[in-house]
């Protein structure tokens, strides 16, 4: 045969593998359907692990199992990803009807135009009634006070890594997560009416805005930076004061809630900048369709204590998606661990993990269980 022979019979067999694949993918969607109604996560490492090693037992060359282990943990990779894609697509006007909080007050931290005041708009909408507040603190007493009903706090930044005094804080209170939103972060140089990027000599904001735009900055030394309380609030302060030659870096709707000018946009140094937000209430809601659930476990400064305390979520294959530690107040050496798992309280392997733990003497506490939030275009 001739190399143009051979080719021929690859491009068929080619042909094939893709017909054979997207045969897979289809299936894979329908064992995805099924574990959505029964509640399951989509994530089964078991599963995986007896695919890779059956695939790998069965290889009769020449493609090494090093290649086969790779081929077809691509292939899973894929085939979980659309089963994801198919699960939000499908519950995205059943999200919207949940999350319809009406005029509801909803309590964000900063000044009106702030990135928690934008986060909160998109998950619940345009009629809620916003209530900013200056501190975090200030934010988690809104309830008790009776000036919200419910609060949307930052717990984690992709770029800064989690926010502890929200976390603390959420310790500390009797609230529960019944809701995430993840929103992109892209800050911009705002000034007042009438200047322009040459006028610039100051610019203040949030310290972590300011360390998300070092490049920008360190470009432009004549600037001097300025440490300040909020992002939106800092548009405030320079549109008040008129001074050409300060300006702030914050979000777009800091600057049209404001009547700032933009300046320059993009200013950070990553684009791969989103914030998740958790939304908080004093009632305790597991929704039937809620896919993650957030807990807190409590372990003594001991050797193996954590090791045995996240076995038994190896040994059912439940997937892990987050762990941070911080100390326990008032009980020097010991550490809580936030974390979040794929799953829900309508999951026996989640439960018979959080019984075994309880079992044995892990304080274990569920934060909520809710709808995880997909990570938009940024």
């Amino acid at each position: 045969m001739s190399i143009e022979d051979w080719r021929t019979e690859i491009n068929t067999l080619d042909r094939e593998l893709l017909r054979l694949l997207n045969q897979r993918a289809r299936l894979a969607l329908k064992v995805g359907e099924s574990k959505t109604a029964s509640g399951l996560s989509l994530c089964d490492h078991t599963r995986e692990r007896e695919v890779i090693e059956r695939m790998s037992e069965a290889n009769e060359g020449p493609l090494d199992d090093r290649a086969i282990v790779e081929l077809f943990r691509a292939i899973i990779h894929e085939s979980r990803r659309i089963q994801t894609r198919a699960v939000d697509q499908s519950s995205e006007e059943q999200a919207a009807n949940r999350l319809d909080f009406g005029d509801a007050r909803v309590a964000f931290q900063g000044a009106p135009g702030a990135f928690s005041e934008q986060a909160a708009v998109q998950l619940l909408g345009e009629k809620i009634r916003l209530v900013p507040r200056p501190t975090f603190e200030s934010l988690f007493l809104s309830i008790e006070d009776n000036s919200a009903d419910y609060i949307l706090a930052p717990i984690e930044n992709s770029l800064a890594g989690f926010v502890h005094a929200s976390f603390d804080l959420l310790l500390d209170s009797k609230l529960y997560i019944i809701g995430e939103v993840i929103i992109p972060i892209s800050h911009c140089l705002i000034g007042c009416p009438g200047s322009s990027f040459e006028t610039i000599v100051a610019v203040e904001s949030h310290p972590v805005a300011l360390d998300q735009c070092r490049r920008f900055l360190a470009a432009n030394p004549q600037i001097k930076r300025i440490a300040a309380e909020d992002t939106a609030g800092s548009v405030e302060r320079i549109i008040s004061q008129g001074d050409p030659a300060r300006a702030a870096i914050a979000g777009q709707r800091a600057a049209e809630k404001y009547g700032g000018v933009i300046l320059r946009e993009h200013l950070e140094d990553s684009s791969e900048n989103y914030t998740r937000f958790l939304l908080l209430s004093t009632a305790q809601g597991f929704t039937e369709d809620a896919d993650k659930l957030s807990l807190v476990i409590e372990l003594p400064h001991q050797p193996g204590a954590l090791h045995s305390a996240l076995e038994p979520f190896a040994r059912r294959g439940i997937d892990l998606l987050k762990i941070e530690g911080r100390p326990v107040k008032g009980r020097p050496w010991e550490y809580g661990f936030y974390l979040d798992v794929r799953g829900s309280v309508h999951d026996r392997d989640v439960m018979e993990t959080l019984a075994e733990l309880r079992n044995g003497r892990v304080e274990t506490r569920i934060l909520g269980a809710y709808r995880s939030a997909r990570v938009p275009a940024y």
